[in-house]
């Protein structure tokens, strides 16, 4: 069988998936039995196109990357995206549009009409998971359908396969984590003496910046994913709106230097913990001992230190992932699909 792929986005992951998904489409197929080809992508800013043979994804890179218009690369598509997903003969959606923080969304639209047609769904969108998860996930149970999401959190690493497949079992009592690589970035830039707009253009250079800056500089993202984990692994029913949050748009660049002089560190910290039979979360910036399980997570690297009542204390760090362990997460999630593990 060959997977015929939809990419419903095709911002700094999507072309790093697609420059990956070249580079070992040989290796898939000998290490995998995986034989693929993406016959669909869908972008707000670039066109639309398809192909049932199969896009040229390097001629696509390459044009998305200097501005230009997709279209050359196949037959446009003139229809609303939720018309083009419920006719496509597409059997794999993975959908990588921007993070919005709202109940309703188009990447949920897209999602549904997805699961509803038969195709698999791959995404590394937080919002639809963390505001729709028992619906999404009932509804690929229902459907027979692959729903993976484990580039929501963390980049590559593995956090959902890891205790919903590999630690089974396990229940989660508690996490304290470092989960926007941006922050930390910028962070890391102001201890060593740059200013708040050097680094965030630093990072907006890097591709780490999201299309709306205010969803890590605020800290939208982190309170996004610190709320994902507490409903996916914890079961709790949080909404981001309603967390506890602090970002670090405008801190004292002075008062972090000061804190590292002191041996201490400036962090943004995500929590998630039971309160009774609720599930609460919190993300803070706070000042964090130098012996601290986090502390000395640096740069672009992220860390996440989980409490379980089996194993106690697990800790999943990833150091200075970019956009390619991003674009892993599809990537592997591809091959758990291709290999029948559907639904974590």
């Amino acid at each position: 069988m060959v997977h015929r792929i939809v990419l419903v986005g095709f911002g700094n992951v999507g072309r790093e998936f697609a420059r990956m998904f070249v580079e070992r489409r040989a290796e898939l197929r000998r290490e995998q039995g995986l034989e693929a080809v993406v016959v669909g992508i869908l972008t707000a800013t670039h066109g639309s196109v398809q192909n049932a043979k199969g896009i040229d994804l390097r001629k696509a890179v390459r044009l998305a990357e200097s501005g230009s218009c997709i279209e050359p690369c196949g037959r446009a598509i003139r229809e609303p995206t939720r018309d083009y997903l419920r006719r496509s003969r597409a059997d794999i959606m993975v959908e990588i549009t921007p993070l919005r923080i709202a109940s309703r969304q188009p990447a949920l639209d897209h999602i549904v009409t997805a699961m509803s047609s038969g195709k698999h769904v791959i995404t590394a969108n937080k919002g639809p998971v963390v505001y729709h998860y028992p619906r999404l996930r009932a509804l690929a149970l229902k459907k027979r359908v692959g729903f993976r999401y484990e580039g929501t959190v963390m980049d590559g690493a593995p956090v959902f396969n890891l205790f919903q497949e590999t630690l089974r079992g396990c229940h989660v009592e508690s996490f304290e984590g470092i989960l926007n690589s941006t922050s930390n970035f910028i962070l890391s830039e102001l201890e060593a003496g740059r200013t708040y707009e050097a680094g965030v253009r630093a990072a907006r250079g890097m591709g780490f910046l999201e299309a709306d800056a205010s969803m890590d500089l605020d800290g939208w993202d982190a309170t996004a994913k610190a709320c994902l984990i507490a409903n996916v692994l914890m079961g709790g029913r949080l909404r981001p709106e309603t967390v506890p949050r602090q970002g670090i748009s405008g801190i004292d660049a002075g008062r972090v230097r000061e804190v590292r002089a002191t041996g201490r560190r400036v962090k943004q910290v995500a929590r998630g913990w039971r309160d009774g039979r609720r599930v609460q979360a919190s993300v803070t910036v706070e000042e964090l001992p130098a012996d601290h399980a986090l502390a000395g997570i640096e740069g672009t690297s992220n860390a996440l230190l989980v409490r379980t009542d089996m194993l106690k204390e697990i800790l999943i760090s990833e150091r200075h992932p970019g956009l390619r362990q991003t674009a892993f997460a599809l990537y592997s999630d591809l091959i758990a699909i291709h290999e029948g593990r559907l639904t974590p």
